[in-house]
Formats: structure tokens, sequence, C-alpha cells
């Protein structure tokens, strides 16, 4: 289905929905004209996900990020982000994330994996949204790690 890009010169009614930076937006109160985007106005409009339907998810090796330890921390913990999840991602985003290990994982990989896990993630023009992995112990160079993760609403 296709929908009309958002405009700033025409008029909503309830029920309305457009398109506006890739996502799709329904209007739930009657607005426009007006220059302010849906993005910058959820009193009058809610975000229905990606206009294509595909929210973005991904399988990212730990070892393919960079990890460091966070200051101030002790016992120290480790943090990596992955940047570049989606220019539309949000601190309120609702995400869904695993550890799986790989079929060549080893005894210590499950205590590395089973001491991860997500806590942040934040919008960010700068690096395309982010998601950040924390992890107890140093997950640095570890193959047989993989963090899954999916955006499963914005």
């Amino acid at each position: 289905m296709s929908y009309a890009q958002w405009n700033q010169y025409t008029q909503y009614q309830v029920g309305n929905q457009v398109v506006s930076v890739g996502l799709l937006y329904k209007c739930i109160v009657a607005v426009g004209p007006t220059a302010t985007a849906p993005a910058s106005d959820p009193t009058k409009w809610t975000s229905l996900g990606p206009a294509n339907g595909v929210f973005p998810s991904g399988l990212t090796p730990a070892s393919t990020l960079v990890w460091g330890i966070v200051p101030l921390t002790s016992p120290p913990i480790w943090a990596a982000t992955l940047t570049g999840v989606s220019p539309n991602l949000l601190s309120t985003s609702r995400l869904s994330t695993t550890l799986q290990l790989a079929s060549t994982a080893v005894v210590g990989d499950l205590t590395v994996s089973e001491n991860c896990w997500l806590v942040t993630q934040r919008p960010s023009a700068a690096d395309g949204g982010s998601i950040t992995f924390y992890c107890a112990d140093n997950p640095t160079g570890n193959t047989n790690i993989l963090l899954s993760w999916a955006v499963a609403g914005f």
C-alpha cells in the first residue's frame, strides 16, 4: 500500500495516514496546516512503525564491536555500542535482544554470554541511532558470542 508524504500545508483529519522520514503516522487529532512534523507532535500523530513495514534487526558477533571499560565501575563493566541501527530509534523504542552462542562455543563462552545485557538505546543523528550492550566479563575478541537484536516498535 502506498501512503502520501506528510506536507506542512495540508489539513489532516483523524485517521489519515502519512509517511514522514521513513515512518508511517496516523493522525489522532485533526491538524494542519502546520510546520510541526508528526515525529515532533505526538499529541496529534501516532507512529505506526516503518513505512515499508520492516523494523531493523541484526545478528552481530561480539568480536566485531569495540569494547571498553565503563569509567568508575568496580568490578569493571565492559560496554560496546552498535551504531546505525535506525535514524528513527528513540530512547522509548521497544527492542528485543538475545545472546546466542556459535556452534564452536566452549564453556567459557557461556559464562561470558550470561554476563552480558542490553541497557541503553538512544537516538542520535550523529550515529544513526545506537544500542549499547554491557557485559560483566571481557568479551573482547570472543567470536562465539552473537548479539541478536530487533527493533519491535518506535
